[in-house]
């Protein structure tokens, strides 16, 4: 019972420690603490998806890969087939222009891809060429995001493809950006004349005050020159740089994480500073949290569309892995459907039952 009793007064006596420990802690530690909580935990989140999207693209093309490559032979050679077939003749004048159209609508996809045989097909079948196409698209293309943007698009030299437009009208709208944040930024310096403004000035400085208090210690720990081993020289040598990185675009979570590396005690650096001064660093912490939702977001989109995902679709492992299935199920079908198509197609009938069909779905 004797020994019950003094475990209890031991248990007892630190957590008394520890609620003193939590009392002589700031309000303005715990805000910081709390938002470095959150940072790393959404850098982590990335750097995860980040791994785990980089695995899937290997197995993604490794498996699809060879099947697209498969499925784009089958529709050459079924367009190819159709030119020859037009050729031979026995044929009515309807079913003529409809294999024309199925020609030159296949050729295109081809001929965009740079396939220069398929783009003289596509000009011998159709009353147009490509390249005036083309134009004709770039011209309304041009027109839609003139109407959008409300400004005429600079064409000294002509618009000769959609992607032409597009570079030039992304290349136009970024202008636009700038100059929108400049005249921001001219708004704001005019703002800086009152208190409110005055404050946040103020702030800025205590945050690149004890931003720069965290890089002097990092940089003198990890100055290359100071280092005699040279291959702890050449890590030193990269940790800087990186650092230095940190440190001109005032990435306070990426400073704490090379402290990390370089066995620093971060942790003690910020208990030591001034609470104005770890206020300051909380408005640079959530200053990068806003940055990483927005990188996660944009992260998010980029996997979306190079995976052709739906837009739903959580980023997981699983999720990943079935809608890779589902793709390879897809195309494995699609290649049967075209085997059986060019099957179908040797014959006179059976390239006339074929068209029928096609006429349904146009």
């Amino acid at each position: 019972m004797q020994f019950r009793i003094k475990v209890n007064t031991a248990i007892k006596h630190s957590i008394i420690l520890s609620v003193k420990e939590q009392l002589l802690v700031s309000p303005e530690h715990r805000e910081f603490e709390e938002a470095l909580t959150q940072a790393r935990s959404l850098a982590d989140k990335i750097r995860a998806m980040r791994c785990l999207v980089d695995e899937h693209r290997v197995k993604h093309w490794a498996v699809l890969r060879p099947l697209l490559k498969r499925q784009a032979d089958l529709k050459r050679a079924i367009t190819l087939s159709l030119d020859e077939r037009l050729e031979l003749g026995a044929l009515g004048a309807k079913q003529q222009r409809l294999i024309k159209r199925l020609i030159c609508s296949a050729a295109k996809q081809f001929a965009l891809l740079g396939d220069e045989a398929m783009r003289a097909l596509h000009d011998k079948h159709s009353d147009q060429t490509l390249a005036d196409l083309e134009k004709e698209q770039a011209a309304e293309t041009k027109a839609y995001f003139e109407q959008m943007m409300g400004e005429s698009l600079d064409d000294e030299d002509s618009f000769d493809s959609v992607d032409d437009v597009l570079h030039a009208s992304i290349e136009r709208m970024r202008k636009q950006a700038q100059a929108r944040e400049q005249a921001k930024e001219k708004r704001k310096r005019k703002a800086n004349k009152s208190n409110n403004t005055s404050k946040l000035e103020l702030i800025a400085q205590d945050g690149q005050t004890a931003l720069r208090t965290i890089y002097r210690q990092l940089a003198s720990a990890l100055h290359p020159d100071r280092e005699a081993d040279p291959s702890l020289r050449k890590v030193k040598t990269e940790l800087m740089s990186e650092a230095n990185t940190a440190y001109g675009r005032a990435d306070l979570l990426a400073l704490l994480q090379l402290q990390a590396q370089a066995n620093l005690d971060s942790e003690q650096v910020i208990a030591d500073l001034a609470n104005e001064k770890i206020a300051a660093l909380a408005v640079l912490i959530r200053e990068r949290i806003t940055a990483l939702h927005r990188e996660l977001r944009d992260f998010e989109i980029e996997t979306v569309a190079e995976f052709v995902l739906p837009s739903a679709l959580s980023i997981k492992a699983g999720t990943l892995k079935s809608h890779l299935a589902k793709q390879q199920r897809d195309l494995q079908s699609t290649i049967s459907a075209l085997k059986s198509d060019m099957v179908e197609m040797t014959t006179t009938a059976g390239l006339k039952r074929w068209l029928r069909e096609q006429e349904m779905y146009e």
